[in-house]
């Protein structure tokens, strides 16, 4: 018989680990006891803090809304449990309540319950609801996080509420005086929230004087009100149990937080100052303008309407007096780290550095040294940059999603790499656009604007012609003056090619080395002959750049082992001349290629960004209209001469090729 496979196992530090602070640190495990009442809706909270006068172990009772047996099994049971999904963000008051307002959460991954832990090693829940009570002894488990044992259970039971009780007590260095100073710093809000600790009601007077503060704020003609400031002085996780909490009557309206009932925001909810203070406003004189379901006060009242701003004024000034000597320390601390790059900067620009920290410093009061930090090193850079503030200004342009790619690209790339790669891309695409237009533009006279063009294109005729050592061969000059015997040499830049009566050749070499890697000859030749828009590819045109060839194989410029590929570029070809020709076993080969096939290859090559990149800046600044670019002008087409068309089986001579080129024949795009 197979034995039974054991299940899933744990270390006996995960528990530890899982949990962290939660049942290391006391004052952390009661906030999330205490938070676990919060969240049941317990209007009374009841502590039994162990003090070494007495033997009685920790415990902690609420009157919340309890728990059924399978409600306890499933939450206990599961690690990480999900509080927001299976019970949402608010907890409803039980049903005698049900005239108070529902309470926003704070527990969220289930991890509170474990707090217990910190003050022993096992403990009983008891817990009762609906007429029913069970018990359960929790106990830290071998092998597994913890252990669960149903102990009993009750009927006929009144009421609601769940206890906690320590089985094997730890002792602890906290009193019970701490542990009121901790409580109170957090859960003094609401006052329908009472919590007592060995049968002292937490209150006000338990905070430390240094953490708490009452100032009288007049609101003139309608009262004064009483604002209680709490400073827990470690800031929690969240800013839940923190904000602004309005009191009318002993009674809480809305829900507290930093977020004012007009929807403004007092603090930023990530600051350290969100999570850390505690603003308790009691206004009495504004009872007639509670809203009926006590969600908040109503916007038209005039004694709301003059008291929030004013409530509002003097809870930011405190704040801002409270963060004064910080702000201090980071405006020095900014000021030394970057001394070395101020130095550099002209005495006006130092001017506008030193207000510009000051400035947001005192703005910002929630921003950490570092990240101020880092905002002042980019400004003194910008200074000292000759294109100043234009990069803050196309930066304030963009969109969220751009600024997000713009990191992402940061990540991967210096600046430097990335302009080398983007000059790259634009000068390419500017090229395809120029030669778009000029090559379907049978107008053009000048056909020598062309060459030019093709010496920076030669990489569209395939990946093995983008090496830098392919170039123009100024030895070559000479011979290829003679070939065409003419003393024209073309461009200044380009000295070998040049100009035919219907158009120009250009000639680009790459050097063959020998085993001393001495140049030794031509490796590899590209010829490429270009043709005036609107000229006729046919068998004579392909066969001029092989007489060329043939021409600089007598001269001993081509050896055996040299390859030469020769492109005649044109408007069309004729369909009888479409196929490339191979001559010398495949040494040279001749491909006819249209204009609009160059310009597809083109676009391929550089991946399809011409689409992609429709919105660059580079190609407003040229002033081209993206939609223009995007949609190549079609070949213009010369009149239709009916008097010199021959019908078919009629052509003779040079009547009928003159009918070839005068007919709009169609492109025919080889090589695709």
């Amino acid at each position: 018989m197979m034995a039974k496979q054991p299940g899933l196992l744990f270390d006996n530090r995960f528990m530890d680990r899982h949990a962290g602070a939660i049942i290391a640190d006391p004052a952390v495990a009661l906030v999330e006891l205490v938070a676990n009442s919060w969240d049941a809706w317990a209007t009374q909270v009841d502590i039994v803090w162990p003090e070494r006068a007495t033997d009685a172990p920790f415990s902690i009772s609420d009157n919340g809304k309890g728990m059924t047996e399978a409600q306890f099994q499933t939450r206990w049971k599961t690690l990480d449990y999900n509080r927001l999904r299976d019970e949402g963000e608010v907890s409803q008051p039980p049903s005698e309540l049900s005239e108070l307002r529902p309470r926003t959460a704070y527990g969220r991954n289930g991890k509170g319950r474990h707090a217990a832990f910190r003050f022993c090693e096992a403990y009983r829940v008891r817990t009762w609801r609906d007429g029913k009570a069970v018990a359960f002894e929790v106990r830290r488990g071998e092998g597994q996080p913890f252990t669960i044992k149903r102990l009993k259970a009750e009927a006929d039971i009144d009421g609601h509420g769940t206890e906690i009780a320590a089985l094997d007590p730890r002792p602890l260095a906290m009193t019970p005086e701490e542990a009121r100073e901790v409580v109170g710093t957090r859960f003094l809000a609401d006052p329908n929230f009472v919590v007592t600790i060995n049968g002292t009601k937490v209150t006000f007077d338990d905070i430390p004087i240094a953490q708490r503060r009452v100032i009288d704020v007049e609101v003139p003609g309608f009262g004064i009100a009483n604002l209680a400031v709490i400073d827990t002085q470690k800031a929690d996780k969240t800013t839940r149990q923190h904000g602004i909490a309005w009191r009318v009557n002993n009674r809480i309206v809305g829900t507290p937080g930093w977020t004012g009932f007009d929807q403004e925001r007092l603090v930023d909810g990530r600051s350290s100052e969100a999570k850390r203070f505690i603003f308790i406003v009691r206004a009495d004189f504004l009872a007639g303008e509670v809203k009926p379901d006590w969600s908040g006060f109503s916007p038209e009242g005039n004694a709301w309407r003059a008291t929030q701003p004013i409530l509002h004024s003097k809870i930011r000034e405190y704040l801002s007096e409270i963060n004064a000597d910080r702000r201090r320390e980071t405006k020095e601390a900014v000021r030394e780290t970057l001394a070395h790059t101020v130095a550099k900067l002209p005495p006006i620009s130092r001017d506008r550095w030193n207000d510009f920290v000051d400035r947001v410093v005192d703005a910002c009061p929630s921003m950490n040294e570092d990240t101020v930090e880092q905002v002042a090193g980019v400004l003194a850079n910008l200074e000292l940059a000759t294109s100043k503030y234009e990069l803050i200004a196309k930066l304030h342009e963009m969109k969220p999603g751009d600024l997000d790619e713009l990191h992402a690209l940061l990540v991967d790339w210096t600046v430097r790499t990335a302009k080398l790669a983007l000059d790259e891309i634009a000068q390419r695409l500017k090229l395809i656009e120029e030669l778009d237009q000029k090559l379907r533009d049978e107008t053009m006279k000048e056909v020598s604007d062309l060459q030019p063009l093709f010496d920076r294109s030669l990489w569209v005729f395939g990946p093995e012609f983008e090496s830098l050592e392919f170039t123009s061969n100024r030895g070559m000059t000479e011979v290829i003056s003679k070939i065409f015997g003419s003393k024209e040499r073309g461009s200044k830049l380009r000295p070998d090619f040049v100009i035919l009566p219907d158009g120009s050749v250009g000639f680009y070499s790459r050097d063959s080395h020998d085993l001393g890697h001495e140049v030794d000859g031509v490796s590899r030749l590209v010829i490429a002959e270009i043709k005036k828009p609107g000229v006729l590819i046919g068998a004579e045109e392909k066969q001029q750049p092989w007489q060329y060839v043939k021409e600089l194989i007598a001269r001993g410029l081509l050896t055996d082992a040299a390859t030469t590929t020769c492109y005649v570029l044109g408007s069309k070809i004729d369909p009888e001349e479409a196929a490339d020709e191979t001559k010398l076993n495949g040494r040279v080969t001749i491909r006819a290629m249209t204009y609009s096939t160059f310009i597809k290859r083109a676009e391929k090559r550089m991946l399809g960004l011409r689409d992609k990149l429709r919105d660059a800046p580079f190609l407003r600044d040229r002033g081209i209209d993206p939609e223009t670019y995007m949609s190549p002008q079609q070949p213009r087409q010369r009149e239709l001469d009916l008097s010199r068309i021959v019908p078919a089986g009629e052509e003779q001579g040079n009547d009928a090729k003159m009918a070839r080129v005068n007919l709009p024949t169609a492109s025919l795009e080889s090589g695709e």
